[in-house]
């Protein structure tokens, strides 16, 4: 698990997400494609109803093909941090 704050692009440790009912059930919905989709860059993105807020969920694989991620999220997927 990597956790990236996008402001700084550091690798962060523990965060809390506090989401409503309806953005759980999004979530849920687009974990479930994500599980099911066979292409290794398969990613979504979870917002607010006004879209001043952004989750961004991206299916990785540590020893897998990296080149569809940015530069700065390769260098943090393969750091221990």
């Amino acid at each position: 698990m990597k956790i990236i704050d996008e402001n700084t692009n550091q690798s962060l440790s523990n965060v809390t997400v506090l989401l409503e009912k309806n953005e759980i059930a999004q979530l849920i919905g687009y974990l479930e494609d994500l599980v099911s989709c066979d292409a290794h860059n398969g990613h979504f993105h979870l917002s607010d109803d006004n879209y001043s807020k952004e989750i961004t969920i991206a299916l990785y694989a540590r020893n897998g093909n990296l080149d569809h991620f940015a530069d700065k999220y390769r260098k943090l997927i393969l750091s221990d941090k």
